[in-house]
């Protein structure tokens, strides 16, 4: 009696540490999947793995190979869109570099002159910047 009740024991902080260790790899998985602005349903997945470990159907070793290939799948997707986010990245801040133009443009026109000196080391500055993120 002793036994079957230590075995059920290990047999809970086994699925217990599994949890963990699936859960971390998740939160690995997830974190891949946001930086490369891919969208994916966190909860459904996380459901699917309280799933497979508690209902016993899956060897511990199987889900984390399963686990450790989605990430790899993973990094190989965001590294393949990574050219395309940098494109991106670039056109908003020469969307950004642009509007900023037009509004300084939009100053000068309908200030007057004794205004420009103060105008042109604020707007120098976020020049600067700009021209910055763009190198």
């Amino acid at each position: 009696m002793k036994a079957e009740v230590e075995v059920e024991r290990l047999d809970q902080l086994k699925a217990s540490k599994m949890k963990e260790i699936a859960f971390k790899k998740q939160d690995e998985l997830e974190d891949i999947y946001a930086r490369a602005h891919i969208e994916i349903n966190p909860e459904a997945a996380r459901g699917n793995i309280l799933s497979l470990i508690d209902s016993g159907n899956i060897e511990p070793s199987e889900l984390l190979t399963d686990m450790d290939k989605q990430i790899a799948a993973a990094k190989e997707e965001a590294l393949s869109r990574k050219e395309i986010l940098d494109k991106v990245e670039k056109w908003m801040s020469a969307c950004e570099e642009e509007s900023w133009l037009e509004d300084y443009n939009r100053v000068l026109i309908n200030q007057p002159s004794s205004f420009y000196i103060r105008v042109y080391i604020v707007c120098d500055s976020k020049f600067a910047s700009l021209v910055g993120k763009l190198k």
